[in-house]
């Protein structure tokens, strides 16, 4: 029986006119191009999930853009949870294929440590490699927006290049006209023409979440209020779907009543606890700014102490700031202008350029005959 069965197949096959393998060569091929685009499209219309699904599919397709799609989507937490490793596996392919925004957040990740261990010099070098092929983007590319959102932060922190306001502002400025750039990037824009607001310690973060000195500003209040706006909607539904980054970013919002958001201290905090239980270091500094500041709460320096702390054992260049200014000022602790020092050189190494200057500062006031700062 099962021989008759056989023979059946086989004249079967020879009747539709091939053999088993032909058929499967015959069977079309999945259209790559066609369905990254589609995955683009997505993930610029702002359905990260969507994008995301569609995209890992074709993890394994070799196609620049899908990397450079999923590369971001893991490092800012797009669509998915943020796994760093993964990401740069990623952007390193798409960065290989001249993909300024993978050459950017690649910099990014040895600046600051983000899947593999901090490396200034490495991340001067991709800082350099990313203004050369940024200032070579053609505008009509999709990456045009992001590219020039990351080179006004390149020229406004001075990575790779010398700092230089009028560039960094004339970038921001193209940047702002795009249509496809993700929360993250649409809060660092606003920041370039924001007014920083009274006694807090600057909140202007980078297009990665990372906090960025405000050292580029044109201020232009409607253009700032309006990026805050398409940023706030973008910002509460990755917030619904667990990304810290984004609690922390609303936090930020209702802190100081950005984008159409009234100021409201309680829900600041309402945020920031929330980023911070996913142990997030930006949201726990800025629970200890909080507390440090009694903005919402009562003063309680023993509670900022101890927020500050858990932000600046992961590296978080602000809590460590903060922790300084503590003991500078002998607020809840022994004033300690030693320790101040040690703290603030911490956050200097950071990239905190407000603790830079609290440095200088100290070590003009330390009364002791030897400074150990930098000890």
């Amino acid at each position: 029986m099962k021989r008759m069965i056989a023979v059946l197949l086989t004249l079967a096959l020879m009747l539709c006119g091939g053999s088993l393998s032909a058929w499967a060569e015959e069977a079309p091929a999945p259209d790559v191009a066609a369905l990254a685009a589609e995955a683009t499209a997505l993930f610029d219309a702002g359905d990260y999930d969507a994008a995301f699904a569609k995209a890992s599919a074709l993890a394994d397709s070799g196609d620049a853009s899908v990397a450079a799609l999923l590369g971001k989507a893991y490092y800012l937490g797009l669509g998915i949870r943020v796994n760093e490793s993964r990401a740069l596996h990623f952007l390193e392919t798409a960065a290989a294929d001249g993909y300024p925004s993978a050459a950017y957040l690649l910099a990014d990740a040895a600046f600051y440590g983000k899947g593999r261990a901090m490396d200034r010099d490495e991340a001067a070098r991709r800082y350099i490699k990313f203004v050369a092929v940024a200032d070579e983007t053609d505008p009509a590319s999709p990456d045009y927006g992001m590219s020039m959102c990351y080179l006004a932060a390149c020229f406004a922190e001075g990575h790779g290049v010398e700092k230089n306001h009028e560039i960094a502002l004339d970038a921001a400025t193209k940047a702002a006209e795009a249509q496809n750039l993700t929360p993250f990037e649409l809060m660092s824009l606003a920041a370039f023409f924001d007014a920083p607001a009274p006694n807090h310690v600057s909140n202007a973060a980078d297009a990665t979440g990372n906090y960025a000195v405000e050292t580029a500003r044109k201020v232009d209040a409607a253009k700032a209020d309006a990026l805050y706006a398409r940023a706030a909607a973008g910002l509460q539904k990755l917030a619904d779907t667990g990304n810290p980054a984004a609690m922390k970013l609303l936090g930020d919002l209702y802190l100081d009543g950005r984008g159409g958001l009234g100021q409201d201290y309680a829900k600041a905090m309402e945020f920031y606890l929330r980023a911070a239980d996913e142990d997030y270091a930006d949201a726990q500094a800025q629970i200890g700014y909080m507390y440090q500041n009694g903005l919402g709460v009562e003063i309680d320096y023993a509670r900022a102490m101890e927020w500050n702390n858990r932000a600046a054992q992961q590296g978080n260049a602000q809590g460590q700031a903060q922790i300084g200014y503590l003991y500078q000022n002998g607020l809840g602790v022994t004033q300690n202008l030693d320790e101040a020092g040690r703290w603030y050189t911490r956050a200097k190494e950071g990239g905190s350029d407000w603790a830079a200057a609290m440095l200088e500062q100290t070590e003009a006031t330390n009364p002791h005959a030897s400074f150990e700062a930098h000890a």
